[in-house]
């Protein structure tokens, strides 16, 4: 991973997001969503409108942008393996058409479950295990060829959050096109997050643009889905 993200020009922000609405319509259910499915719905809905959140550079066989169909999210977390706590980055399909319960059930299951109960995940320590002239070309041949493979297994934004350790990051290394940091949300109602993003797709401009939309869904559709599962 870091060996790939060290050929990405990377730029970082920070954007403060008014999700106060949200976090209310969250307090009237029962058993709420929490914040990560919240947040990989929110982007894959502003992707459908902001496609530079599905773009991806893919240099060979010549330099060009491959957009995806549709979205696909990196879900990093971290859970125990084989006695260590260890980090897995798993694509999650087209969230923007999942209910939010869904996705909260299969990030649960993806931590909680044995690893060798999903396919998914015995992948990853399966071509984990191969030597590293081999891992390297394997990588390549999905980041840097084929936009299809690339989308599907490495997705085309990543969430990740240290907010449950009370930390935020300052710096970013990453080989997908945009990966976003979610911090906790305060007392008053707002929310910081870093995005991190490869500059070859997309610039400061657009990047506030697509942060806008992600902000408005927050305050529309999901305030919306989650007020309906409460009723």
């Amino acid at each position: 991973m870091l060996h790939f993200a060290d050929k990405v020009p990377v730029v970082a922000a920070e954007r403060t997001f008014r999700v106060r609405a949200l976090a209310e319509a969250r307090r009237s259910v029962p058993r709420p969503p929490p914040w990560h499915a919240l947040v990989i719905k929110a982007l894959g809905l502003a992707s459908v409108r902001m496609p530079e959140l599905r773009r991806a550079y893919l240099p060979y066989p010549w330099p060009r942008l491959y957009e995806a169909p549709y979205s696909v999210a990196s879900v990093v977390f971290d859970r125990d393996f084989r006695g260590e706590p260890a980090t897995f980055m798993v694509p999650l399909v087209r969230p923007e058409e999942r209910p939010l319960a869904d996705i909260q059930d299969k990030v649960r299951k993806w931590k909680d479950d044995p690893v060798e109960a999903h396919g998914v995940l015995r992948r990853l320590v399966r071509n984990a295990k191969p030597p590293r002239p081999i891992r390297r070309l394997v990588w390549a041949g999905a980041l840097y060829w084929n936009g299809f493979l690339r989308a599907r297994n490495f997705g085309t934004f990543a969430v990740n959050s240290v907010a449950a350790v009370r930390s935020r990051m300052l710096m970013f290394k990453t080989p997908i096109s945009s990966v976003w940091y979610y911090g906790a949300v305060s007392g008053s109602g707002t929310m910081d997050m870093q995005v991190a993003f490869d500059h070859r797709v997309v610039d400061g401009g657009m990047a506030g643009r697509i942060a806008g939309v992600v902000e408005e869904v927050f305050n529309t559709v999901l305030v919306a889905e989650v007020k309906a599962a409460a009723g």
